[in-house]
C-alpha cells in the first residue's frame, strides 16, 4: 500500500464520527468493566489474627468454631466455664469496634445457624435462627405478602448481629428493632437454654438485645411482621433549617411509613442543604413483586470514588445525587424493597486509609442548633484534609423502652456519618480528636453516640452517653460470673486500665 493511501485512510478515520464514537464507547466500557469491586478482607486469617470490618483492631485469637446444633453450643459454653475460656459471638462482623472477638478467645461463627423455623401468617410472625440474614427472612415472607417491621436499609446482616446492636432503620412508626422481638431463645453464659419474652421478670431480653454478645448467644427469635405494602416515593429538597418543621408535619401524616434524609457535605452547600425521601402508603399490598437485586455497583462506585476526592468533585457528586433522588419522585416501591439498599458500591479498600462509620443521636428539637454548632469546627472543604466526611444520613429513632444501653432516651434523629482517614498514628489521633470534639457537642445537646463502631470516644464520654453503664456491668457480672463472654468493646469501656492500643 502506498504512503498516500495510508495517510488518506487515517484522515478518513479521524473524520468519521461514528467510528470515533465506537472507539470511545469501547474504551469507556473497558474502563467501566474494570472498575475494581474488591471486598474488604476481614475475619480470621491463617495465623489466627482476627479483625472486623475496618480492620483497626487486629487481635490474635485461639480459634473459630462454626455453630453446629444447640447441644454442641451448650457443651462449648459449659466447658468454657470450667476451663476459664473466653467466647465471642460473630455474624457478618460489620461492627467496627472489636465486638466479635477477644484476645486468645474463641469466636463462635453463627452464620451456619440460619434456619427459618416457622412462619405464622395469621399472626404475622416468623421464628428464625440468629445466623440467618434479613435477606433470608425476606425471601421466606415475601411470597406471603409479609414484610419486616424494622430493619436496616440493607439486608446483608445477620439477625443476631442486628439485634445485638439494637439496630434501627427507615421506619418511623414501629420504634427500635428490639421492640419487634416477641420471643427469643438464648444460651446463657452459664450454659442454660432459656426461652424468654419482654414481660419476663428476669429481663434477659433487656440485656441480650443491644448487649453486644456479652450476655450469651441469641439462638433464635420470633419477630413481629407487617404487610408488604406498596409505597409512593416522595422526594424534596430542603434547607437544613427547615427540616425540624418538615419532620414534625411528616409525623402527623399517618400515611407516611418510612423516611430518611441526607445532608450535604459538599463545599458549596456544606450542612446547608438536604434532601428528604418519604415512603407514603397507597393502601395496597403486594405478593408478587420480586425482591430487588443489587445492580449498578460499578457506576455507583465510580461516582462515589469521584466524590471521595472532595472539593469541586464532591460538589458535582452532591448535585448528581440530588438529580437521582428527584428522578425517584412518584415511583412505586414495596416495603421489602425499601429495606434492600445497595452496598457493594460503598466498598473502600485504598491502602493506608480506612473508611469508618460514626452515628450521633440528637433530640428532635435540637437538630437545627446542633447542625449550626458542628458547622463551626468542621471544614466545609476537606479536599486537602486527611479527615474527610463523605456522607451524612439522617434517620428517626423513636424512644427506646426495651434495652439497657439505650441510645434513644427520647425521640431522636440519628446522624449516620461516613468518614475516611489515614492509618498512620498521627492520622488516627487526629481523627480521634475531631470525633471526640464532635461527641462533646453531641452531649451538650442532650445526645449520645452509637456503640457498634470504633471507639474513638473516651471512657468519660461513654459514661456520660450511657448513664446506666454501671447497672449493665453489674448484670454482666451477675449473669456471667466466670466472664465467659468477652470482646474488645467490653474490655475497653468497662475494664480499668484498658486502652485503645
Amino acid at each position: 500500500m502506498k504512503l498516500s493511501s495510508i495517510t488518506n485512510n487515517k484522515y478518513a478515520i479521524y473524520k468519521n464520527p461514528f467510528f470515533l464514537g465506537m472507539i470511545v464507547s469501547v474504551f469507556v466500557v473497558f474502563v467501566f468493566l474494570n472498575i475494581p469491586l474488591e471486598k474488604r478482607k476481614y475475619g480470621l486469617t491463617q495465623s489466627n489474627l482476627a479483625t472486623d470490618y475496618t480492620g483497626l483492631l487486629p487481635e490474635r485469637i485461639e480459634g473459630l468454631i462454626k455453630a453446629g446444633n444447640r447441644a454442641e453450643l451448650q457443651k462449648i459454653v459449659k466447658e468454657a466455664n470450667e476451663n476459664g475460656q473466653h467466647i465471642s459471638v460473630a455474624g457478618l462482623q460489620h461492627s467496627q469496634g472489636g465486638h466479635t472477638y477477644y484476645k486468645d478467645g474463641v469466636v463462635l461463627d453463627m452464620k451456619t445457624f440460619n434456619k427459618i423455623l416457622g412462619i405464622d401468617k395469621q399472626n404475622k410472625t416468623i421464628k428464625v435462627e440468629s445466623g440467618a440474614t434479613w435477606e433470608d427472612v425476606q425471601e421466606a415472607i415475601q411470597p406471603l405478602g409479609l414484610a419486616l417491621k424494622v430493619t436496616q436499609s440493607q439486608s446483608i446482616f445477620t439477625i443476631g448481629g442486628s439485634l445485638s446492636v439494637n439496630a434501627h432503620g427507615r421506619d418511623i412508626r414501629f420504634g427500635p428493632m428490639a421492640g419487634t422481638v416477641k420471643e427469643m431463645t438464648i444460651l446463657t453464659p452459664t450454659g442454660e437454654l432459656k426461652t424468654v419474652a419482654r414481660s419476663d421478670s428476669e429481663e434477659w431480653m433487656k440485656y441480650a438485645l443491644g448487649g453486644y454478645g456479652l450476655f450469651g448467644v441469641i439462638l433464635d427469635v420470633t419477630l413481629e411482621l407487617t404487610e408488604n405494602e406498596i409505597y409512593t416515593i416522595h422526594t424534596e429538597e430542603l434547607q437544613t433549617k427547615e427540616y425540624e418543621a418538615y419532620f414534625a408535619n411528616l409525623l402527623k401524616n399517618d400515611d407516611t411509613a418510612m423516611h430518611y434524609a441526607r445532608v450535604s457535605v459538599a463545599p458549596e452547600s456544606f450542612l446547608d442543604e438536604m434532601y428528604v425521601i418519604d415512603y407514603n402508603s397507597t393502601g395496597k399490598q403486594d405478593h408478587e413483586t420480586p425482591l430487588k437485586k443489587e445492580h449498578g455497583a460499578r457506576i455507583g462506585k465510580l461516582a462515589m470514588d469521584l466524590g471521595r476526592q472532595g472539593g469541586g468533585l464532591e460538589d458535582l457528586f452532591w448535585e448528581n445525587q440530588k438529580l437521582l433522588i428527584k428522578s425517584l419522585d412518584g415511583d412505586k416501591i414495596t416495603r421489602n424493597n425499601v429495606m434492600r439498599g445497595n452496598s457493594e458500591f460503598m466498598e473502600f479498600t485504598e491502602s493506608g486509609r480506612v473508611e469508618v462509620l460514626q452515628e450521633f443521636f440528637i433530640p428532635v428539637d435540637q437538630y437545627e442548633e446542633y447542625i449550626s454548632d458542628i458547622k463551626r469546627f468542621l471544614p466545609a472543604n476537606d479536599k486537602r484534609e486527611d479527615f474527610k466526611i463523605h456522607n451524612i444520613t439522617v434517620r428517626y429513632a423513636a424512644k427506646d423502652d426495651y434495652t439497657s444501653l439505650k441510645y434513644a432516651k427520647e425521640d431522636m434523629f440519628g446522624l449516620v456519618i461516613l468518614i475516611q482517614h489515614g492509618l498512620k498514628e498521627n492520622e488516627i489521633h487526629n481523627a480521634e480528636a475531631i470525633i471526640q470534639q464532635w461527641t462533646d457537642v453531641t452531649l451538650k445537646h442532650g445526645g449520645v453516640y452509637y456503640l457498634p463502631y470504633y471507639h474513638y470516644q473516651s471512657k468519660e464520654q461513654f459514661r456520660k452517653s450511657y448513664p446506666d453503664w454501671e447497672k449493665f456491668q453489674d448484670e454482666k457480672v451477675r449473669r456471667d460470673p466466670n466472664g465467659v463472654f468477652q470482646n474488645i468493646f467490653y474490655d475497653y469501656y468497662f475494664r480499668e486500665g484498658a486502652s485503645h492500643d
